[in-house]
């Protein structure tokens, strides 16, 4: 019984190690967030459009006009913008979408109760939301400095392939799962920020 006892306590203490640990990171990724995305940026030489001619632009249906608008409701005016200062907006809705889904993941694995499956699906989702949150900041840093390496268009594809796996892993394992909805949604904000940039000086 003692050690019994024993062993509980110590897997008791390295998943509340292990919880601290990831807590900590998706504070630090918070912050790194709000540093970086705070305010817009335009680059020189991309187009101005209103933020509805826009997202009708990179839109592939009303789901994804309906979350491109929303997404720049606050840059929406009677004033149009460039292309570029969307993106930037874009990439910020999508990071603070990966902090989200990454702390969402987190809570749902305190479940004691959780299927085995699910708690496979769930980790799996924080290690490729760790990859996308990596990628897109990576767009979000080069719609800052409006330097746009040959890696972008690699970097949006890596971000929604991330996703996507974690998607797919939900999907087969529950549907109804509130972090599949949340996986659906960064998947749009991805692929909004990155035809939006690459409406502009990305695209050249």
């Amino acid at each position: 019984r003692n050690s019994i006892k024993a062993a509980t306590c110590c897997l008791n203490d390295h998943i509340t190690k292990k919880m601290k640990t990831l807590t900590y990171f998706l504070a630090l990724c918070l912050a790194t967030t709000t540093l970086l995305f705070t305010g817009g940026k335009s680059c020189p030489h991309d187009p101005v459009l209103t933020v509805a001619a826009a997202c009708h632009q990179v839109s592939g249906g009303q789901p994804m006009l309906e979350l491109c608008t929303k997404t720049l409701h606050a840059a929406a005016n009677d004033k149009a913008d460039a292309v570029s200062s969307y993106a930037y907006r874009g990439a910020a809705a999508a990071v603070q979408s990966c902090v989200d889904t990454e702390r969402a993941g987190s809570q749902l694995l305190r479940n004691p109760s959780l299927p085995k499956q699910l708690q496979a699906a769930y980790n799996h989702c924080i290690d490729r939301y760790g990859v996308a949150h990596k990628k897109i900041n990576a767009i979000g840093q080069a719609l800052y400095s409006c330097g746009f390496p040959k890696t972008f268009r690699q970097d949006c594809a890596d971000a929604a392939a991330a996703i996507d796996d974690c998607a797919r892993n939900l999907q087969a394992a529950d549907p109804s799962s509130p972090l599949y909805k949340l996986a659906l949604t960064g998947r749009e904000l991805t692929a909004v920020t990155c035809s939006l940039a690459l409406l502009g000086e990305a695209g050249h």
